[in-house]
């Protein structure tokens, strides 16, 4: 059994204004275990016993147990613990137990199955969440894990769960599905429970594709993430990195073709498929990093762009004389509202347009304003309605000569709705025909929220 790592030397030495070096802990001949810090090997206590210490950088030299190597391994003070008291062999462990499995040479921190999942004939299956793999080991090969906290033995029961731990029973997350060890797509589930640390067990809202139920599965914390609460794309462009909905999981890949009425062509980063998808089964694709929603691809926004959607391209162009906008303004009593006109040219940071409904002074002639380019907007995409709003949509109502975002409070008989404004506490009926699916241009494109009393 070749160790973890194989370093003849001792570890250089730390600087000179480290600290007086401890009293040894552990003796020539100690029994010890070593948790080593290379990646792979989280979670692994191989055995060994110490044959020499070291005082500055405190250290010791270690032989493992059954390796054949004469050299032994210089390894750090604080990867070593002693060997924890031996347990009652071939007691079958309680399900969800953390538990310690022999394996390779080393002592691997696993959870006990029960249930279903449970091996039989005196073997005990164990799930280890890094992985989600599951062995089965004889029972004489599984002992109830142990921590060494501060010169004693602590069973996992007796810690407890983190307060740190960020998901607690009943949270809607996402579980990443691997391939290796790539993440390929991201599945819908509920958390049961935390186990220990970075373990939890979850519940899948979903089925596989045969209508089979998904088995509960436990996961390692770094595979899970929050439902992401950001808005969608209506509009996508070529080479967009997106996740596709398929199969009730939503997996990597990217925009390749752009098509009439919303529809995309999604090339699947795992398996190179290509398949057509509507709008609303595709999302931009967003990592969950360092506790925060990070955006993997974007459009970056140019001074004065807007983009054009073509059914075989994307292309961003100036606004050219003649192009329809909205502007919108920071005056009291105007907040969320959207006024159309036409750009007539675009002079120092500034667009000339002239309203489509807003009137000078006169009341005849069309009002025309020099207008600051983040007020200024292209006209929105016009997205079909067929099936009527719904409670709670988010919708922009043509009231006052311009249109003015609020949500749908209630849904009258003869396609007649109520509106709420938020920005002046109103509520006005209007017909089907006065309102639009509201959208928020950002970073050069279209985007809508799934509810409009969202915070």
């Amino acid at each position: 059994m070749r160790s973890p790592r194989l370093r003849r030397n001792p570890p250089p030495a730390t600087t000179a204004a480290a600290a007086a070096p401890a009293p040894d802990q552990f003796r020539p001949g100690d029994l010890v275990e070593v948790l080593p810090d290379e990646p792979g090997y989280r979670g692994a206590h191989f055995p060994a016993s110490v044959t020499a210490s070291h005082a500055n950088p405190r250290g010791y030299t270690v032989a493992y147990d059954g390796s054949g190597c004469p050299l032994g391994e210089v390894v750090a003070a604080s990867q070593l613990r002693p060997r924890p008291p031996d347990a009652p062999r071939g007691v079958p462990p309680a399900e969800h137990a953390v538990v310690d499995a022999f394996k390779g040479g080393a002592w691997w921190v696993g959870v006990a199955l029960g249930g279903g999942r449970a091996a039989a004939g005196g073997r005990v299956a164990v799930c280890f969440p890094e992985t989600r793999e599951v062995v089965e080991f004889d029972a004489a090969d599984v002992r109830p894990h142990l921590e060494w906290v501060a010169g004693e033995w602590l069973s996992p029961e007796n810690m407890g769960i983190s307060k740190t731990m960020p998901y607690k029973k009943g949270t809607q997350v996402e579980v990443a599905k691997l391939e290796g060890n790539s993440v390929v797509a991201w599945f819908s589930a509920a958390v049961e429970k935390a186990i220990w640390k970075n373990s939890l067990l979850v519940d899948y809202n979903c089925s596989k594709n045969d209508g089979s139920v998904l088995p509960k599965e436990i996961v390692d914390l770094k595979h899970i993430r929050p439902h992401p609460q950001h808005a969608s794309a209506i509009i996508f462009c070529i080479n967009d990195e997106v996740e596709g909905f398929q199969g009730n999981g939503w997996w990597l890949g990217v925009i390749t073709d752009v098509h009439p009425e919303f529809r995309y062509t999604f090339k699947a980063a795992h398996s190179g498929k290509e398949i057509q998808l509507d709008q609303k089964a595709l999302r931009l694709r967003y990592d969950w990093t360092h506790d925060q929603w990070q955006q993997v691809t974007q459009m970056i926004p140019g001074l004065f762009y807007m983009l054009l959607p073509t059914f075989h391209n994307n292309v961003t162009k100036k606004f050219a004389k003649g192009s329809k906008v909205e502007v919108t303004s920071n005056d009291d009593g105007f907040h969320g509202a959207w006024f159309q006109g036409t750009a007539l040219k675009y002079v120092n940071n500034k667009i000339l347009v002239e309203y489509d409904a807003l009137k000078a002074d006169d009341e005849i002639t069309p009002l025309t304003e020099a207008i600051e380019v983040q007020h200024v907007r292209p006209c929105p995409p016009d997205i079909p309605v067929t099936s009527g709003f719904n409670l709670l949509d988010e919708v922009d109502a043509c009231w006052n000569d311009g249109w003015w975002v609020g949500v749908i409070s209630k849904v009258n008989s003869g396609d007649r709705y109520m509106v709420y404004f938020r920005s002046s506490t109103e509520e006005t009926e209007f017909g089907h025909e006065q309102l639009r699916l509201h959208c928020d241009w950002v970073g050069g494109r279209w985007m809508r929220a799934s509810l409009g009393l969202e915070a």
